[in-house]
């Protein structure tokens, strides 16, 4: 029997080997690990949407204290998010086919729904499909993630919504 977790990594290589991501198996299978890790931390919360059966999307974060920051890759955090506790919002996937029936919006919304932390914050590709979306539900651009070999591909918008 499949566990949600397989789920989870079929339904996110479906959505990363599109471009501009072009990940592949080995890539959502480093997801799975990624996921299942942090499943396991205080401030875990993952959202889905189903379509019968069938996953249709889902979102997942996991709360950080306050003083929390990204990697040495990150653009420093704004003095007045500095000392907030934060709400990283992961990973945000909706299957192409589902695609366009306000699912991304409602999968944020549960996933935001009644948390703890004052700001949400994720990393985006300007280049990615989602990230007009962002830009029209509010989500301020505070800095970047820049490539690097053992981090990124390409550079990602640091955006934060409170």
């Amino acid at each position: 029997m499949r566990d949600r977790w397989d789920e989870l990594a079929d339904a996110y290589l479906s959505v990363y080997r599109e471009p501009p991501y072009g990940e592949d198996a080995a890539d959502a299978a480093r997801f799975r690990e990624t996921v299942v890790r942090h499943s396991k931390l205080p401030g875990f919360a993952l959202a889905t949407v189903r379509d019968g059966e069938a996953l249709g999307g889902f979102a997942y974060g996991v709360g950080h204290e306050p003083g929390w920051w990204h990697p040495a890759a990150a653009t420093p955090a704004p003095p007045w998010l500095a000392g907030s506790p934060l709400f990283y919002v992961y990973e945000l996937a909706v299957l192409p086919d589902r695609r366009g029936r306000g699912h991304g919006g409602g999968l944020l919304r549960d996933l935001l729904a009644g948390r703890p932390e004052p700001f949400a914050v994720l990393a985006a590709a300007p280049a990615a499909p989602a990230y007009a979306m962002y830009l029209r539900w509010g989500w301020e651009r505070i800095g970047a993630l820049t490539p690097g070999p053992a981090l990124l591909a390409r550079p990602l918008d640091v955006r934060v919504r409170g």
